[in-house]
């Protein structure tokens, strides 16, 4: 598994009661888009990469991946 997919799992099978807790140094949001009532692009910086996510209601969803700037 790799290491985005496990924090998609971990986050999707987090308690809403509970946080999900990573030291800053492993994942940080870089830039959030909204895109309307429960729904944005986050540019997240995780394990040396860039991903884009779509986050909405329904969950999280890995769009792209690029090198970091």
């Amino acid at each position: 598994m790799t290491a985005l997919a496990s924090l998609i799992t971990a986050w999707r099978d987090r308690s809403s009661s509970l946080a999900l807790r990573l030291p800053v140094r492993h994942a940080q949001v870089v830039q959030a888009l909204p895109l309307g009532p429960g729904a944005r692009l986050l540019v997240v910086e995780f394990a040396g990469r860039r991903l884009l996510i779509g986050q909405s209601r329904a969950g999280l969803a890995a769009l792209a991946e690029s090198p970091p700037e």
